[in-house]
């Protein structure tokens, strides 16, 4: 083993290569949902719940810090 292969303590940690990825899936994943309820209730008749906010608030919460975290600072 070389000296240039360990990384040096004073070095900051090097970031996931995907970073954000999860939060991004799940928030999609959460507005994709509460889309597809409010779409089939609504052609069912159905009377859509106002409890359909928490989810879809909570999914682009996500989406959005996932997206952010993504940013590449100089």
């Amino acid at each position: 083993m070389e000296w240039i292969d360990e990384r040096p303590a004073w070095l900051p940690p090097i970031p996931p290569p995907h970073r954000g990825r999860a939060r991004i899936v799940a928030g999609m994943l959460l507005v994709s949902a509460v889309m597809l309820t409010v779409l089939v209730t609504a052609f069912l008749g159905g009377t859509i719940s106002m409890y359909l906010w928490w989810p879809l608030a909570g999914g682009l919460f996500l989406l959005a810090s996932g997206l952010l975290s993504r940013r590449r600072y100089p």
